[in-house]
């Protein structure tokens, strides 16, 4: 990823939540007051700030409804196995993806993927994607048939 500073404001707001998500699972961690140590840190603008709190309050609060979807949408793996960037970058997609219909579901994929080759492994992109497109098929796709 290109420096923060050309990055949209929910873009900017993405990749502080995944530090955030990262850091409350690791360490659990309080949360608003690692978003806001965040928000001081990359100086964010209030718009940016702001999607995050909501991507933080929403992926908190639904947790558990976020993790059994991406559950259902792993094949041969169990969410706890999944490395902490890689599982901080699903569950703020899967977010997206369920909690914010105003996100297209391919922005919040593509998005992830992005921060998954840049904080992710060789192999994290390809991964990523894959949960996240199989949970879009199963969670989204289905229920607007």
């Amino acid at each position: 990823m290109k420096k923060d500073t050309f990055k949209g404001p929910r873009t900017r707001a993405r990749i502080a939540a995944v530090e955030v998500l990262y850091r409350i699972d690791l360490v659990e961690a309080e949360p608003s007051q690692v978003t806001e140590e965040v928000i001081r840190r990359r100086r964010l603008r209030a718009d940016s700030a702001d999607y995050l709190r909501t991507l933080i309050q929403k992926t908190i609060q639904e947790q558990e409804r976020i993790d059994a979807s991406l559950s259902r949408s792993l094949t041969d793996w169990k969410l706890d196995r999944v490395s902490y960037v890689d599982r901080a970058i699903l569950r703020l997609a899967a977010c997206e993806i369920l909690l914010l219909p105003q996100i297209p579901p391919k922005v919040s994929i593509d998005e992830a993927v992005e921060l998954s080759r840049f904080y992710g492994t060789q192999s994290s992109a390809r991964f990523v994607n894959g949960v996240l497109d199989s949970l879009y098929k199963r969670e989204v796709l289905v229920s607007e048939r």
